[in-house]
This record gives C-alpha cells, structure tokens and sequence, in this order.
C-alpha cells in the first residue's frame, strides 16, 4: 500500500514530530540536543525554514515553510543529526522511527494555540514543574525575551499575542 501524499503549499505552517525507533530516546545528553538544534539552524539557513518554536522531548518542532519543501527539510534534518548521533556515539542505523509526522495548520489562531501546547509538552510529561525550567524549549525567548538561537523566529506569533504598541522586552517589574 503506497504512503498517503503529504499536503505541502507554499507558506503553510506546519506542526512536526519525529520520534525514535522503538521509542528510543534521539538524546543522550545536553551535546546530543546542542547538535539537534544546531543542525536545525543550518537547515533554516540552508532551506529557509522559519522556525517558530520547539522543544526537544523526543521531538518537536513548529515551523513555516515559505517557499520550501518540508519534506526535503526534515530528511536534511534527519540525516544529517542521524549521522552526527552515530559517529558521536559509535553506532550505526536509523535513530529515527520511520517518517515525520506533520500536521498543517488551518489558520492563525491555530498556530498560536499550537506553540502554547509544545510550550507545555515538558510541563504535562512532568519532566519540570515549571515552563521556565524547561531548557530544550523556545518558551523562555517568547515569555521572557531571552536571547534564543538566531534561526527562531518569534515575530510572528507575538505580533499576534501583543498589540505592537507594546514591548514585552521593556517591561520591568
């Protein structure tokens, strides 16, 4: 039985997920999530893929694909951490679980209301007990301006959230 066709449009926003083979764990240590997402920003820089929030249980990504093909995205992605996870640590085969699963989303709201469920995922998994404390997470860019990685794009969906007469940056309270 032939794999059902992916729905891919230009500018479309998409919600991505990627799980280990088995249910194996994709990240043995904090140098196994730093090379996730560094191979994740080449891959915004090399496709240009906006991503727009994350946070790294097994996997999840939120992202926009102007003009780009998601699934050319995710095998760069997944190849290439596939590669640098094995040499890291000696192994071979896959890491990943067959293909990415990935949902588009119908509209803006929806986008919103998605980055706040990835945002939660580690508070629900009760891995923290606060957002905050989640380091594998764009949620501390978004709640409290913290500098994130230059390829994370959250412009969109604050402009959203906040009025543009505001700054959440300026507050202090």
């Amino acid at each position: 039985m032939a794999r059902p066709w992916r729905i891919q449009y230009k500018d479309a926003y998409y919600h991505v997920l990627s799980r280990g083979t088995e249910g194996r764990a994709i990240f043995c240590d904090d140098q196994d999530r730093r090379i996730f997402l560094d191979t994740v920003g080449e891959a915004s820089d090399r496709f240009g893929a906006e991503i727009l929030a994350f946070v790294l249980m097994t996997n999840h990504v939120l992202l926009q694909t102007p003009g780009t093909d998601l699934s050319r995205v995710m095998q760069w992605v997944g190849v290439t951490y596939t590669g640098r996870f094995n040499n890291r640590h000696s192994r071979a085969g896959h890491l990943f679980q067959g293909r990415f699963e990935s949902m588009v989303m119908e509209n803006d709201a929806y986008v919103v209301e998605l980055s706040c469920y990835i945002h939660r995922n580690p508070l629900r998994a009760g891995i923290v007990e606060r957002l905050i404390d989640s380091p594998w997470s764009s949620y501390p860019e978004y709640a409290y301006g913290r500098k994130g990685p230059e390829w994370l794009k959250t412009d969109l969906i604050l402009g959203w959230l906040i009025p543009p007469f505001v700054s959440v940056h300026r507050f202090r309270v």
